[in-house]
């Protein structure tokens, strides 16, 4: 949630979070006027993560949310990880395994290639957000999405400060049909094989891996903790 809450309000939230309706007067910061208090309320109204019934305020479904990423002791909302999906397509082309790649034309790792991937929006399942992203940044459908991999990525700079902290749920896709799109204002998509690579002296990601195949294997967990190349 990329919603930057000034302090007061989140006090506020903390307040409505340990109970669930309270009057204005329950409400107030101690030291806060209660024409500075009204603003910040109207403030999350408006925002939507507070909700008021008669002389009664409670949070919302997303003040609710908010509140349960804060973090108790530091009064702050925790980042937490990303949850993406990663297509692995992989196709045979008249004998040559050919794998979809995406070549990234917006930071971070700008120029980098590697598989597609793509942000689970919430309410989303993992089956629906692959077949999603897949649609809409090719332009392609496929018959076969099998649940692969589950992949915790953790990137850090050579200072120690984390940049990168993504779930991947990683889709073995076969059977692509549809007009594929070559190029997006944030991505370019291409088809290679693995003797395409050191022809196309593509800048890799160091943890991509090109499998010729076209049957899934058995799902795995895999964690990797690295320092970040390309960021």
């Amino acid at each position: 949630m990329n919603i930057e809450l000034h302090y007061l309000q989140i006090e506020i939230i903390k307040k409505l979070a340990l109970d669930p309706k309270l009057k204005f007067n329950s409400l107030i910061i101690e030291g806060l006027e209660s024409e500075h208090m009204n603003y910040h309320l109207k403030k999350l109204i408006q925002l939507g993560f507070v909700e008021k019934q008669g002389e009664h305020y409670s949070l919302s479904d997303k003040g609710k949310d908010y509140s349960n990423l804060m973090d108790d002791d530091i009064k702050i909302v925790e980042k937490q990880p990303k949850s993406s999906v990663l297509i692995k397509g992989v196709r045979n082309n008249h004998g040559r395994f050919e794998h979809l790649l995406s070549k990234r034309l917006r930071q971070p790792y700008y120029g980098k290639v590697g598989r597609l991937t793509g942000k689970i929006r919430f309410g989303e399942t993992f089956m629906e957000a692959a077949k999603r992203e897949l649609y809409e940044e090719t332009g392609l459908k496929a018959k076969t999405f099998v649940l692969e991999e589950i992949y915790h990525k953790i990137r850090y700079r050579e200072n120690g400060e984390f940049v990168q902290d993504v779930i991947f749920y990683i889709f073995f896709v076969t059977g692509f049909k549809g007009d594929f799109i070559s190029k997006l204002p944030y991505q370019e998509n291409l088809w290679v094989s693995k003797d395409d690579i050191n022809k196309l002296q593509l800048d890799l990601f160091e943890d991509l891996e090109l499998e010729d195949r076209l049957e899934p294997r058995q799902l795995k967990v895999v964690e990797d903790v690295n320092i970040a190349l390309g960021y």
